[in-house]
């Protein structure tokens, strides 16, 4: 684990202002080394840290300590006594998977580096004694690859590392396409076959254009709400087209509801409020579809249990939010225990989450069977609530429910 990085200001040929992924190089560089675990950041630049600091200022994401150019007495010995400190320059990409990965990889004492496809070094993990000695060379104009230390280290070809992502920007890189790279090493472990094959397909386009706009996550949180809310209203008056147009306007939002979680990656801006707001958003839509839908069958005859359905559909969406809640917030804890109730109920969020059934609503609202969907979804809705709260119950993640409302995560 580390807690400091030296980032060091490239020039070459890459501004450390360019803008990729909504934010700029040198911003990024320093919420990479904050998720990594660094509270510390030293920045060493040749000039205009005026501008750089300007960058940085007021960034309410940025909570590490930034610390520009030289190490001063108050840092170095600090910096000394750590086994490991992240080294790299703002024209690398990368990802704090990356980092984790190499610490696991290396040893006390032990310098290890990463190198792009030609073998230039982008990244290395070191011992902080010998960053003063870095810097020092550093001031002497070296680049990065040309320090002692580093020169001399033990290589780790991007290979070695693989599914991690990690490129190096030159004054010819296409930064479009590195920024494509980035949205598709974003993967969602909990994705289900239709997220992976359609969603991600049709979102990652949308959110390239969200990333420059001054839209926040939370925002495309609430836009995907109001189109499924809109979608569900198109149901209202049965017949063959307002409920397909309904059922399409729901698989649009789910797409938006794919690339809010992908923009607060992109731009580090993941927060336990938007959790809140995208389960919160994603109940009201189900509920207000369900219900939809069961109107939509009582207007047709398909069935005089319509509305009857409808009811218990919703209900059990609104019964499952607060257990879907618990779930998500205590998830570490299961994790830790590692119980079969545990795994059990990390299959049934991952269900929950792909976000699947979406497709067959369009599918039933194409051949004209909603209410195949409305029957099976009413009791379905019902067996998984009390599932999980059942496998909750077993697993004893009810009696962390105060730990965790006291450290204020829910």
């Amino acid at each position: 684990m580390i807690t400091m990085a030296l980032i060091v200001v490239s020039g070459g040929g890459v501004s450390p202002l360019t803008q990729l992924g909504g934010l700029s190089l040198v911003k990024r560089a320093v919420l990479t080394a904050q998720k990594a675990g660094a509270t510390t950041c030293c920045l060493a630049a040749d000039s205009a840290q005026e501008g750089l600091q300007h960058e940085l200022r007021s960034d309410p994401r940025i909570t590490s300590r930034v610390v520009w150019g030289q190490l001063d007495v108050a840092v170095m010995p600090a910096m000394e006594q750590q086994d490991f400190c992240l080294v790299f320059a703002t024209d690398t990409i990368f990802r704090p998977s990356l980092v984790e990965e190499l610490c696991r990889q290396a040893a006390p004492g032990r310098t290890v580096a990463v190198t792009d496809a030609a073998g230039v070094l982008v990244l290395a993990l070191t011992a902080g004694s010998v960053v003063p000695r870095i810097c020092a060379e550093l001031a002497q104009g070296k680049s990065l690859p040309e320090t002692s230390v580093l020169a001399g280290s033990e290589k780790v070809h991007p290979g070695s590392v693989r599914g991690h992502f990690v490129r190096r920007l030159d004054s010819g890189s296409d930064l479009a396409g590195v920024e494509r790279d980035l949205l598709l090493s974003l993967e969602n472990p909990r994705d289900g076959q239709v997220d992976t094959y359609l969603n991600r397909k049709l979102s990652r386009p949308i959110t390239r254009w969200f990333l420059r706009t001054p839209l926040s996550p939370n925002h495309i949180t609430l836009l995907s709400g109001a189109v499924g809310v809109l979608g569900a209203l198109c149901f209202l008056p049965g017949g063959y087209w307002g409920p397909l147009l309904g059922a399409l306007l729901l698989q649009f939002s789910v797409v938006l509801d794919c690339c809010d979680g992908e923009v607060a990656r992109v731009k580090f801006m993941q927060s336990p409020l938007g959790d809140w707001l995208d389960i919160v958003c994603d109940t009201v839509v189900s509920i207000a579809v369900f219900l939809g839908i069961g109107v939509a069958v009582w207007r047709n005859g398909a069935t005089s249990h319509a509305l009857v359905l409808a009811g218990a559909l919703a209900l059990g969406g609104a019964l499952a939010f607060p257990f879907v809640t618990l779930a998500e917030k205590t998830e570490e804890a299961g994790n830790r225990r590692g119980g079969w109730e545990d795994v059990v109920i990390k299959k049934l969020l991952a269900g929950l989450t792909t976000r699947d059934f979406s497709v067959l609503i369009v599918a039933s609202a194409l051949i004209g069977q909603l209410e195949w969907f409305l029957w099976g979804a009413a009791i379905g809705a019902h067996v998984f609530w009390l599932s999980l709260a059942w496998l909750l119950f077993r697993a004893g993640r009810f009696a962390g429910v105060r730990r965790v409302w006291e450290r204020k995560e829910i």
